[in-house]
């Protein structure tokens, strides 16, 4: 009875496994809290909302300020929140700021390698339909009301548009432990074996701890793998006066394990982290809600909170339902 019904485990393992490795996306992103529960509250209500804090100084600073700041630096790494409404507006907002048409490389975690190809099929009179169908593009996954803007304003202002994540194909490469001999992929070995750890963590923990922690080895390496091609997509062959600009979710962006610790390995040239952070209730001071971000970001940008959803219900479910079988 034993055996079976470890046997029985292993295969619910492998089969939630499964569906998130079938999943675009990258980890939800959770972001460090400072209290056990937090309440959403208005936008008008809350000090911190539409502030944006230097790490470096713990003060505040006005968008103009800081979007002088940032056209000194080569790379603008921005961390979102996948589901929140706001952060896709100030994404457009901040894109809009910086452009300067063809020197001006926008990256995204949204879009795959196998999209990438069709890329430059388009030009800055395609329609957002064209765009779609050129694109592949899979509502499901990414809805298109949250990045169609940037796209069309990245292709109207004749921006390059570059492909920042893997493709399905390449993804289950990685987790049967054949890691493609490519040069956007070699940073990886050398991330140390702390910061892996680290991230072994995360990943568990977005995936609900529904999937055993010593079964996380390779979806950490498919983590490590996707920051690695976003910071290749960013910086190979950026011309001289050019800048590169990634989207992506928040643990992409993350300066301690991220994103940037890939990036620091192809350039010394400078760049920027970005935080696009929900406030938090409970958290009214400046100094309290940066805390945590210390050695993440070089800004946090605060916005309202979008609707709080149970990540880990469909999960927990597909579980469940597994265990009566």
């Amino acid at each position: 009875m034993y055996l079976k019904q470890r046997i029985k485990k292993q295969i619910m393992s492998l089969s939630l496994i499964g569906s998130a490795l079938l999943t675009t996306g990258c980890l939800h992103n959770t972001q460090p809290s400072t209290t056990a529960e937090s309440t959403p509250v208005p936008m008008a209500s809350h000090p911190l909302n539409g502030k944006i804090v230097s790490i470096a100084t713990g003060q505040p600073l006005s968008y103009t300020q800081m979007l002088k700041q940032l056209k000194t630096s080569r790379f603008i790494l921005l961390g979102e929140k996948h589901d929140n409404p706001e952060h896709h507006l100030r994404e457009l907002q901040l894109l809009k700021g910086l452009q300067n048409g063809r020197h001006t490389r926008l990256v995204l975690e949204m879009l795959d390698e196998k999209q990438a190809e069709q890329i430059d099929l388009l030009s800055p009179k395609s329609s957002e339909a064209q765009i779609q169908k050129k694109l592949n593009w899979n509502d499901s996954s990414w809805p298109w009301q949250d990045y169609g803007p940037l796209i069309s304003a990245a292709l109207e202002d004749q921006n390059q548009l570059k492909a920042g994540n893997l493709s399905k194909p390449v993804v289950m490469q990685i987790y049967q432990n054949d890691m493609p001999d490519q040069a956007r992929l070699t940073t990886v070995k050398a991330i140390p074996e702390t910061i892996k750890a680290t991230m072994q963590q995360q990943v568990y923990d977005s995936h609900c701890q529904m999937i055993p922690l010593d079964q996380m080895g390779p979806m950490t390496q498919i983590q490590l793998s996707r920051d690695a091609s976003m910071a290749y997509a960013l910086s190979d062959n950026l011309g001289d006066n050019m800048q590169a600009m990634l989207v992506s979710g928040t643990f992409h962006a993350r300066k301690d394990t991220g994103v940037p610790l890939h990036l620091q390995q192809r350039t010394s040239e400078p760049f920027v982290t970005i935080l696009l952070t929900e406030t938090d209730a409970a958290v009214l001071s400046i100094d309290e809600a940066i805390a945590p971000y210390s050695e993440m970001a070089d800004y946090i940008w605060f916005t309202s909170r979008s609707a709080e959803k149970d990540y880990c219900a469909s999960l927990r479910q597909q579980s469940h339902q597994q265990s009566d079988n």
